[in-house]
């Protein structure tokens, strides 16, 4: 342990956030190193200071959805580099710098958009619908997805669609082009049956990382209830694993309309319980949540965990 890591974490500290065996190797640190038991020394009394103003309580909702996105924003940032690798060029760092330099971010835009307009002018098709380019077949496009029959017993599905006139395609979920369809499908079509179909195609198979994303994305923003729940059973294997599926499971027992939804999420994350802030949602669940079933629900799995000290 070295003294930018203890100075980057003495906040994390302070406030009760390190795990046990972290917490314990800055303390070691910081009764060998008086640069950083200063630093330590100068937040506790600015904690103090902070400490005499008066406490506004966030609200449950506000609080668990800033711990969310801290936490993703802190798996996002990049890892320290050697110096050696600061020569090597680096596309995404530097694309991040452009924010810093307005000018160029300008120029680049500019660029980027004429050549946009170009190539659309020699690419843009009639129809006016959402394109999505899964097949090539007679030159036409795939414009939108129509329905979605599912084999009895089997991964087979069988995919309608319209070109310039409606066609379909059959085979194994695992098939590239049936996996394409059952993606946009799941996110662009405005019949709820259709979307349905495609998440329960879907819902096996959340290995893939492009199914994850997708049932992550339809139980945060669909509209119809019925395919939120689909998609919130094909996530339930991945809530530990993955802390974007358990944050999005997070906000739906915090913030979704339905019921139904609501206590799957409930129930979804009780093998995480334990974690902070799913622990957290839990309490202030179990104190005011309008519904008694959740607020019950909520002291079931609190009483269940084993005391925090």
């Amino acid at each position: 342990m070295n003294c930018e890591w203890v100075q980057q974490n003495i906040t994390l500290y302070l406030y009760g956030e390190l795990a046990d065996d972290a917490r314990h190797e800055l303390e070691q640190h910081v009764s060998r190193c008086q640069l950083c038991a200063g630093e330590l020394a100068d937040q506790q009394q600015f904690q103090t200071q902070l400490n005499t103003l008066p406490v506004i309580e966030p609200s449950p909702s506000f609080l668990a959805a800033s711990r969310m996105r801290l936490q993703e924003s802190l798996e996002s940032i990049e890892p320290h580099r050697a110096w050696y690798q600061r020569f090597v060029f680096d596309p995404a760092a530097w694309l991040r710098q452009i924010r810093l330099s307005p000018a160029l971010a300008t120029i680049i835009f500019l660029v980027g958009f004429g050549g946009g307009i170009g190539t659309m002018y020699r690419t843009l098709p009639t129809a006016q619908s959402p394109i999505v380019e899964v097949e090539k077949h007679n030159d036409a496009a795939i414009s939108g997805v129509t329905s979605i029959e599912r084999k009895p017993g089997s991964d087979q599905v069988q995919v309608h669609f319209d070109r310039v006139l409606p066609d379909s395609m059959e085979g194994s979920v695992a098939d590239p082009r049936i996996h394409d369809l059952l993606l946009y499908a799941a996110k662009s079509n405005d019949n709820a049956g259709v979307r349905l179909g495609s998440v329960e195609a879907l819902a096996g198979k959340g290995d893939d990382p492009q199914v994850r994303e997708t049932l992550t994305y339809t139980l945060r923003y669909d509209s119809n209830p019925g395919v939120r729940l689909r998609a919130l059973e094909g996530l339930g294997p991945y809530v530990k694993e993955d802390i974007r599926v358990r944050n999005a499971v997070l906000e739906a027992l915090l913030n979704d309309s339905n019921l139904g939804v609501r206590s799957g999420a409930l129930h979804s994350l009780v093998p995480v319980r334990a974690d902070s802030s799913v622990r957290m949602a839990l309490q202030q669940l179990a104190k005011e949540d309008p519904s008694e079933y959740i607020r019950n629900e909520s002291k079931n799995a609190l009483a269940s965990m084993p005391d925090i000290y």
